[in-house]
């Protein structure tokens, strides 16, 4: 039997509220300050891309380096396939505020005919925030300045649980479009095979009453 999605609620799943505290988990592993830089081999007048899930107004930092000095032309492409920054170096920085949420792509282009090892490393979401950079504009103390990344902190999770009930309920709407959609082909396919049963018992029944006729 088909049973009917009823609208969700306003008040998220126990499953959202424990997928929001892994997220807030991983919140607070993230925001850590220090950064690790990954390596990677670039063929001559090769490419290679890396993606990166990100938010929508979301902050991308991201350093990159030619461990060689070789020149490199660095694109990078939002979720639908948009430039947002290009520039051919040898090394460089972008600081970019993303405006779809997806996969956002950093693609490097070895414009050299020598191999090269690429250095890159990227901070989004609050880890992309120059924290000491505000202090000192601000002359924020130690503790002024830990409260501040605590409220982005509790912003950020209060955001992504907004997100995650937003999800939820486009998903219970999408479910309840479908079962309706498989509810009235239920009924479709059940009128076809009645449809079909009774045409094979009208020409049985014409079949043996024409036989009858014949035979008498």
């Amino acid at each position: 039997p088909i049973v009917p999605v009823t609208p969700a609620m306003t008040v998220p799943s126990r499953n959202s509220l424990i997928h929001g505290v892994w997220v807030a988990i991983a919140i607070l592993l993230t925001v850590s300050p220090s950064t690790h830089a990954i390596h990677f081999e670039l063929q001559a007048r090769s490419q290679k891309c890396l993606g990166e899930e990100v938010e929508r107004n979301d902050i991308i930092v991201a350093k990159f380096k030619s461990m060689e000095g070789r020149k490199l032309t660095t694109t990078v492409l939002d979720s639908r396939g948009q430039s947002l920054y290009s520039k051919t170096t040898a090394s460089g920085k972008y600081t970019i505020t993303s405006k779809e949420n997806g996969e956002h792509r950093t693609c490097f282009f070895n414009t050299e005919a020598l191999p090269t090892t690429v250095e890159f490393s990227v901070k989004t979401g609050l880890g992309a925030k120059d924290y000491s950079g505000i202090a000192q504009k601000d002359n924020l103390k130690p503790i002024e300045l830990e409260l501040l990344r605590l409220e982005d902190i509790i912003n950020y999770i209060q955001a992504e649980f907004k997100r995650l009930e937003a999800n939820e309920v486009e998903q219970a709407a999408i479910n309840a479009s479908t079962n309706s959609r498989v509810f009235w082909l239920s009924i479709l396919s059940m009128l076809c095979i009645v449809g079909v049963n009774a045409a094979q018992i009208y020409f049985l029944v014409q079949y043996f009453r024409d036989k009858r006729f014949k035979d008498m």
